[in-house]
């Protein structure tokens, strides 16, 4: 038997392997020189611009630069008179709780329960708190920090005081503050045109009305009377303390 045939056949076979092999190197050859040329031109393509057609500017690690933040218009004449009543209020507030617990501490007041006094230094405090937020409104836009409660206002809670004999009088007082306070805060969101006077008007309003629901609790009325919060007790700027409602007892 002869094997030449078979032989020559192999090696036809061999070659042909060869040239297919040979054209896929060449074809991923091509691939990759394409790919290659590809990422030098991508490398060198020039940045792409932004709308305003300059190239973004890059920052030390290569990312875009932070834009400036713009600056925030000063609140117009109206919103500072509103803010200037409010910081006003605060600081009748802040005075009439200091005085409350000096009473509690000489001992003009009674037998005074220690959550009672703890609420009464908290409450102060927050209403300090508050009263430097206005007054940083005011003082940033060139007007002079409040530092007085209004006139007519004061002396009408101060002639009030003169009459409290115990923890429930002070109480008493205190819960027409707040209402007062919360009344004149849900007036002011309505006609304040400053984002942030509304915002700030806006969350000091809920921790009035809280302080409400403590006060009405401990003088034996239902925390939550009303359906909706009212501005019947809003202060004006001037004027004595507007009266409050009458309010059911619960127990």
């Amino acid at each position: 038997m002869s094997v030449e045939p078979t032989e020559q056949h192999n090696d036809a076979t061999v070659m042909e392997r060869d040239d297919q092999t040979g054209s896929r190197r060449g074809m991923f050859a091509i691939a990759a020189g394409g790919l290659a040329a590809a990422a030098l031109a991508a490398c060198g393509r020039p940045q792409r611009e932004t709308i305003s057609g300059a190239a973004p500017a890059a920052g030390a690690a290569g990312a875009p630069a932070a834009r400036p933040v713009p600056r925030q218009a000063a609140p117009p004449a109206a919103d500072l008179d509103i803010a200037a009543v409010a910081a006003s209020l605060e600081q009748l507030a802040v005075d009439t709780y200091g005085a409350a617990l000096d009473a509690a501490g000489s001992g003009a007041l009674g037998e005074v329960p220690p959550a009672v006094g703890e609420f009464v230094t908290v409450v102060g405090q927050q209403h300090q708190e508050h009263l430097d937020a206005w007054n940083g409104v005011l003082t940033a836009s060139g007007r002079a920090a409040v530092s007085a409660p209004p006139a007519d206002l004061a002396a009408s809670v101060n002639a009030q005081f003169g009459m409290v004999k115990d923890a429930a009088g002070a109480a008493q007082l205190a819960l027409q503050l707040e209402q007062v306070a919360a009344a004149t805060y849900l007036d002011a969101i309505g006609k304040l045109q400053s984002p942030d006077a509304i915002a700030l008007a806006g969350s000091i309003q809920p921790i009035d009305r809280q302080h409400i629901s403590v006060l009405l609790f401990a003088l034996g009325m239902y925390p939550v009377p009303e359906v909706f919060a009212t501005t019947a007790m809003a202060y004006s700027g001037s004027g004595p303390m507007p009266a409050a409602p009458m309010m059911p007892e619960t127990r």
